[in-house]
């Protein structure tokens, strides 16, 4: 017999100790916000809002953000198809490692490997064309995307899939590619849809890639956009601007996410009726060749190049031991920079306890928890900068250049993610544990402490390292927020960047960059082989 989910955690602690507060959070986090940016946005008056959008900018998105799925889409179905049969930890992490590393790193360890003055061009003399510009900005938005479809695809292969049908079909005189093309693809097309969809979303949600990559270039993207606007805030017209981009964006975004969630929803459909067995490969051992040289090319080798520009006593030497030095790391950790890494380490993980209780909360709630779980996952849908534009509508009265502000929009992105390592996980609670423990006499508090919490453990920590992660990697709302002396480490690289100091950014890179790294370790050593 199938274990009942767990559904009975409302009566372990009054409604009002979960209703309450969730109710006055999910207000002060989300609906003020948005609220307050679509008001303002209405009221404004800045001249014409057809030259107010900016057409440029916003085709410049949507054309970028969907020629990147579109790859990404491929990457991704293509590396599961693989994954479900020859999958192993490394390559796991490998694949896994471009969704953990910052998108904005992702752009100058891709501008350090393949771009003039470069690894590539040093040791062979080729550079990769259109790499400052839309070419560039496509391939690393697609290199960044492809592991979500992969996941969502994966995960597909493993519940959906039916490969008897595909053998019959091989068995009827099919070749391998006809019976993937008849069979197996079309199974899995609600997922495939679904994964593409998040790509696209991803993308066009993208500030750092497009900030790196395209701002050099004069190719404007709505998120860019919107930060060169909002630095001129005081000028009417951009401010204006700045409310209808981010007012858009959050739109197509949330349209997107509606797409991609109602698509999804089929993948889980039939399947009780599929089979647990892995998919065979097409085309015995040429894939996993290729994709190794894949993932050399668009992970190992950008990282590397990253890695040895910080090495490297200064920009256009060549990147022998020779010119090797650890002096670029020293100097990184000059001027704001230790105050940055302070000031990360503290809001991600005042970030991460915070998001994790209120999501803990949530997936404790009965009534209304529905109502603000919507709301929730809207909040982390709505794009960095439109989240960062209506959290400074909403508090920079009071709360401007502070580190209050920037914590406001992580709670108010982040929560969403803690609530769903925490839900996922609420059907393993032994719901006989909890009546034994209440018909020993336990309070409802004592059981949540002594019953619930300890089988939530594992979700707990994992929801607090995911909201942590973020946290520390999360460039596009604080560079918004931030004001004097309250940079995060990722918005100093970032400024580092932008003034040319190539060695120092790659340091100030990696450094950033070195959390990502370990989750991705410590998620291939918890997935291991499949």
């Amino acid at each position: 017999m199938r274990s009942e989910p767990y559904s009975a955690a409302d009566r372990l602690l009054p409604g009002s100790a979960t209703a309450l507060p969730l109710g006055l959070a999910v207000v002060a986090l989300v609906l003020i916000p948005l609220v307050d940016l679509i008001r303002t946005t209405i009221t404004t008056t800045g001249g014409s809002v057809l030259d107010a959008l900016d057409g440029e900018a916003i085709a410049n998105s949507l054309w970028t953000a969907a020629v990147a799925a579109t790859l990404a889409t491929a990457i991704g179905v293509a590396t599961a198809r693989i994954m479900t049969r020859r999958g192993s930890r490394a390559w796991h992490v490998m694949v896994l490692l471009p969704l953990l590393v910052p998108p904005f790193v992702s752009a100058l360890a891709w501008s350090r490997a393949f771009g003039r003055g470069g690894l590539m061009d040093d040791l062979v003399g080729w550079t990769l064309p259109g790499l400052i510009g839309p070419v560039g900005i496509v391939v690393v938005l697609a290199v960044h995307a492809a592991p979500l479809v992969y996941l969502v695809v994966g995960s597909a292969l493993r519940t959906r899939a039916r490969p008897e049908l595909e053998w019959a079909a091989r068995a009827s005189g099919a070749d391998a590619g006809q019976a993937l093309r008849r069979v197996t693809l079309p199974l899995l097309a609600p997922a495939i849809a679904g994964g593409g969809l998040l790509a696209f979303v991803v993308s066009l949600n993208s500030f750092g890639i497009p900030a790196v990559l395209g701002v050099p270039a004069g190719f404007p993207t709505i998120t860019t956009r919107i930060f060169g606007d909002l630095a001129r805030s005081a000028d009417p017209a951009a401010f204006h601007r700045v409310l209808l981009l981010s007012t858009v964006l959050m739109a197509l975004v949330l349209v997107a996410v509606a797409v991609a969630t109602a698509t999804m929803r089929r993948v889980a459909g039939g399947a009780s009726s599929a089979s647990r067995e892995p998919l065979p490969v097409v085309g015995g051992g040429r894939p996993p060749i290729l994709m190794s040289g894949y993932l050399v090319a668009t992970t190992v080798l950008p990282l590397a190049a990253l890695v040895l520009t910080g090495l490297t006593r200064a920009a256009g030497l060549d990147p022998w031991p020779a010119n090797w030095t650890l002096a670029n790391f020293a100097e990184a950790w000059q001027g704001d920079a230790w105050g940055a890494v302070v000031r990360t380490v503290v809001l991600a993980a005042t970030a991460a306890t915070v998001a994790t209780v209120l999501g803990l909360l949530l997936a404790l709630a009965r009534r209304g928890g529905t109502g603000i779980g919507l709301a929730v996952a809207a909040a982390f849908a709505v794009p960095g900068s439109a989240l960062a534009v209506a959290v400074l509508l909403a508090y920079g009265p009071w709360l401007r250049d502070t580190v209050v502000i920037i914590l406001i929009a992580y709670l108010a992105k982040f929560w969403a993610l803690a609530h769903r390592a925490i839900a996922g996980s609420c059907g393993v609670v032994d719901r006989d544990s909890i009546r034994a423990a209440r018909a020993s006499g336990a309070t409802g508090a004592v059981t949540l402490r002594r019953v619930v919490l300890p089988m939530l453990r594992p979700a707990l920590a994992a929801a607090w390292v995911l909201v942590f992660l973020f946290g520390l990697h999360e460039l596009t709302m604080s560079s918004l927020l931030y004001g004097p002396g309250t940079a995060t480490l990722a918005v100093v690289t970032l400024e580092v960047q932008q003034l040319g100091d190539v060695t120092v950014t790659a340091a100030l890179a990696v450094l950033l960059t070195v959390p990502g790294i370990g989750a991705a370790v410590m998620m291939g050593r918890q997935r291991g082989t499949t």
